[in-house]
């Protein structure tokens, strides 16, 4: 049998090891979440994982991580099963960690775990800057992880400073927040209140949901697949009752020209879906949108915003790539692009992994989409 690193009796193991949260951890796991080394991320918190709990198809498990010399880390883990082959599981934007090797250390804690609960393989999806780490995507494939589709939304993407001197949700944190922002963006925020856009935070009723949920289809038109009207409804209701998320509509005149969804936890704020109308009624609007979730997001004592999304830092001005031009927009904001290592599995099961490589996975997404009308991931 094919030994994977970090399985049995690899580096660390005896030093970090995965557990069950006890219920006492489950009640608190946000605030577990937000003490990662990370600051927080919010594909990890409860609202997250019970969603996608109860859509019925994934099962949740909150995780430790204990580390002798360094404080514990929490893992939120979403797994489905696959017939015949066992479990896989996903960490959604983690493990958390303080640099590479914690990263990893975490994640092979979680796979020694996983290996027990007859899982073949684990998911990661770290988020340590590329800038800070150049090789972190040879040290993790050298500790037998291999690269894999992303599951998150952000590889690569823009991150804005919303921490100000000012105390959060003054006046003058509005100005000094204002100013930290590149110039384009400070002028179209100024010309959209010029022109008469008014943004709000709305209330996630199924209208102002519905509402949201239109632009976004006349948005995608084709160019990405949209989940079902209930999901994103299911989705912002939810989070917006455990005060983990907002809705922000953007008008002019009375007419809807944009509308956006955040969410946070913790030091960090996360654009998740946005959409504007094509019309020249709508210039401007975009920006003043962002504008309004900055403002939401210094308000909660959040450090920074993630605009969730852009090309690579190595292609910022190739015409070509999908999302050149929602690059160029949220750079405007912050000129700096953060590129993250990529995503990984690791084969807890090698036989079982080999298989659902070669076939499962591909089986998987088709019935998915034929039976639920939906993604699998």
């Amino acid at each position: 049998m094919t030994r994977i690193p970090g399985m049995a009796g690899g580096a660390g193991s005896s030093n970090v090891i995965a557990r069950p949260a006890t219920p006492a951890e489950v009640v608190s796991w946000d605030s577990l979440i937000a003490s990662n080394p990370g600051g927080g991320e919010v594909w990890m918190g409860e609202s997250y994982l019970t969603l996608k709990r109860d859509e019925g198809r994934y099962l949740v498990r909150h995780l430790i991580v204990d580390r002798t010399a360094k404080p514990s880390i929490a893992v939120g883990v979403l797994a489905k099963r696959v017939p015949l082959l066992g479990e896989w599981w996903h960490l959604p934007a983690g493990p958390d960690g303080e640099d590479i090797e914690s990263v990893i250390e975490a994640a092979e804690a979680v796979g020694r775990l996983a290996r027990k609960h007859d899982a073949f393989l684990v998911k990661i999806e770290p988020r340590l800057a590329v800038a800070a780490y150049p090789d972190a995507a040879r040290e993790i494939r050298s500790r037998g992880f291999v690269d894999t589709v992303r599951v998150i939304p952000n590889p690569s993407t823009v991150l804005v400073k919303v921490s100000t001197d000012a105390e959060p949700g003054t006046e003058q944190a509005d100005m000094e927040l204002l100013a930290s922002l590149g110039k384009k963006a400070r002028n179209a925020i100024t010309r959209a209140a010029r022109d008469g856009i008014v943004v709000t935070r709305a209330a996630a009723t199924n209208e102002e949901c519905a509402a949201l949920y239109r632009l976004l289809q006349e948005t995608a038109e084709g160019r990405f697949v949209l989940r079902s009207e209930q999901y994103y409804r299911e989705f912002w209701q939810r989070f917006q009752r455990s005060g983990d998320g907002q809705v922000f509509l953007a008008h002019r005149d009375g007419e809807l020209v944009a509308g956006a969804f955040a969410m946070g936890l913790g030091q960090k704020t996360t654009y998740k879906d946005g959409a504007s109308v094509r019309a020249k009624s709508g210039y401007g609007a975009s920006h003043a949108l962002q504008w309004e979730v900055l403002r939401w997001a210094n308000e909660r004592g959040a450090t920074v915003h993630d605009l969730c999304g852009a090309p690579p830092a190595g292609r910022v001005d190739d015409k070509t790539h999908p999302l050149h031009g929602v690059g160029q927009f949220k750079r405007s904001f912050s000129a700096e692009i953060t590129d993250y290592p990529g995503a990984f599995d690791l084969p807890v099961k090698p036989r079982a992994f080999a298989l659902w490589t070669k076939l499962g996975d591909r089986v998987m997404r088709r019935l998915s989409l034929l039976r639920w009308k939906d993604p699998y991931y």
